[in-house]
């Protein structure tokens, strides 16, 4: 994986857990990454730094016919293993992306060039969860090489805005307004992230928080490689309008990340009868890699909630890109007291998935182990659909938390909320259940593919592609279609935030919950 480039939101395939498969996510406080390629998870590792010193990187060089072959695989195997591929794309799309594809396949000559085909194909399925990530000669290449554009940014509905300048754009002041980048305006620039970031269906909330940071020029380099300048226009903090060249800058220019903060869910107080409670993973594997338990840290929680009697409490999920299923229905018992059907269907296809090459090479996987055989049914089509039964099952939980907390909820949420992150807002904004402060959830209001996942190492560009298979369709209606849990209050993030101590959707929440509402609407905002 590039250092310094996304490592695509490769989740694992198959992570057993104390119950359930690994189900996504992981923003800056909940890794794995949910980025998919190059960009937002760095190796800290002195060791890494000199082995890259000491490395002499492949070319990648590729001929035309193996990158035809490379990307038939790869449509081939999402045609195979994706229970709906028309789910978050039409016929007609997916047909006139394959065209693109073919055609463009016919002019690569690199690992590069093939991949700058590859990434637009995938993304436009609309899958979040599916993953591509670059090759390790790919990686090399960039960590030595690419040269980048030099501004970080936060991306909002209202535009992308400065928040630190490298090289010839270090005088640039935090918080201008970035208005164009050799001609291409906000919606453009954004549209063309979207085609080399995850996302599900139509959502841009969850492009705009993965790509913030140095995750616009990672993005741009994805698309566009290397450029000589950058023709921008900026609207200073003051209101000038300025015109600059700006210069690439090397990936070493930007530094390090820094360490994520700790997994484990914390809870707080804003007053004597309000709680703030922020839960960032549902993964069990970081809450064992930081000595936790998750199931323990919860039940906690509530039992402290319950013995102080709290009136009122904000959950805090903007950072929860997903984890362990079921975790988010287990943290959902002790909002919601009585169990319900969460999911209209879990579906596979069928058990052993089968692609062959232009070449006959043989590819295969199975989505089940036996013993996990006795938990699906087959349906007319041949496709395997999950049973009604416990330990998973389609209902929200199959055994009753104690206590259950039954006072007012405000609930926030935004793009990084991803995977079981948004199950969660879903299942609640789906039954009323809170007051939603912030931006559009980053998943999909109305389900997603998420799951087990299958790994394809394409043979000649060594691109990896990770298809997620199974398909967790909610038992509500997606309004809007292929868009994100909305909020009732919308407030989005600012340049200089500071969770809590200096945070617009915290503040809005809070002052929510002092007026006399028992229904969230947004009359409560």
């Amino acid at each position: 994986m590039l250092a310094g480039m996304p490592a695509a939101r490769s989740w694992s395939t198959k992570e057993k857990n104390i119950r359930g498969v690994w189900r996504g996510g992981g923003r800056a406080s909940s890794a794995p990454c949910r980025l998919s390629a190059i960009g937002a998870c760095w190796y800290r590792g002195s060791m890494f730094s000199l082995a890259l010193a000491l490395a002499v990187c492949p070319t990648g060089a590729i001929t035309p016919e193996q990158a035809r072959e490379d990307v038939e695989l790869a449509i081939s195997a999402a045609e195979a293993a994706l229970p709906d591929l028309y789910w978050r794309q039409t016929e007609q799309a997916w047909a006139q992306r394959k065209a693109e594809a073919r055609a463009r396949a016919a002019m690569a000559t690199s690992e590069e060039s093939l991949f700058r085909i590859l990434n637009p194909l995938m993304r436009g399925i609309g899958e979040g969860h599916l993953s591509i990530a670059q090759s390790d000669g790919m990686s090399c290449r960039y960590r030595a090489n690419a040269r980048t554009f030099p501004l970080d940014l936060l991306w909002r509905d209202d535009g992308a805005f400065v928040t630190t300048g490298y090289g010839s754009a270090a005088d640039v002041p935090a918080g201008t307004r970035l208005l164009s980048v050799n001609g291409e305006d906000h919606p453009e620039m954004l549209e063309a992230m979207a085609q080399v970031s995850p996302h599900d269906g139509a959502n841009r909330t969850g492009v705009m928080r993965d790509r913030a940071g140095r995750g616009y020029a990672v993005a741009r380099w994805l698309v566009h490689g290397d450029e000589p300048g950058y023709e921008v226009r900026l609207a200073l903090p003051d209101g000038t309008v300025a015109k600059r060249h700006l210069l690439p800058v090397a990936v070493s220019a930007r530094p390090a990340r820094p360490a994520d903060p700790s997994p484990v869910a914390t809870l707080s107080w804003v007053d004597a009868g309000t709680a703030y409670l922020y839960v960032p993973t549902f993964s069990n594997k970081q809450y064992r890699a930081a000595g936790a338990d998750y199931r323990t840290t919860i039940q906690e929680i509530f039992d402290t909630l319950a013995a102080r009697g709290a009136k009122s409490l904000i959950l805090d999920l903007r950072d929860n890109g997903g984890g362990s299923e079921p975790n988010e229905s287990i943290l959902l018992s002790y909002l919601i007291e009585k169990p319900f059907r969460k999911y209209a269907s879990v579906r596979s296809r069928q058990n052993r998935i089968r692609v062959t090459s232009l070449s006959g090479k043989v590819f295969e996987h199975d989505i089940y182990d036996a013993e996990e055989l006795a938990t699906v049914k087959p349906a007319k089509n041949g496709d395997l659909l999950r049973i009604n039964a416990p330990p998973e099952g389609l209902m929200t939980r199959w055994e009753r938390a104690r206590p259950v907390f039954t006072g007012r909820l405000a609930v926030l949420a935004g793009g990084y909320t991803f995977s079981g992150g948004a199950e969660l807002g879903s299942m609640l904004r789906a039954t009323g259940r809170g007051l939603f402060v912030g931006e559009e959830v980053g998943g999909t209001h109305g389900g997603n593919t998420s799951g087990y996942k299958w790994d394809l190492t394409l043979p000649n560009s060594r691109v990896e592609i990770g298809i997620p298979l199974l398909a967790f369709r909610f038992a509500w209606p997606e309004r809007p279609a292929n868009r994100g849990t909305l909020p009732h209050c919308f407030v989005q993030p600012s340049i200089g935030e500071i969770r809590v101590s200096r945070d617009a959707a915290y503040d809005q929440a809070v002052r929510a919950l002092k007026r006399p509402w028992r229904t969230p609407t947004k009359r409560a905002c």
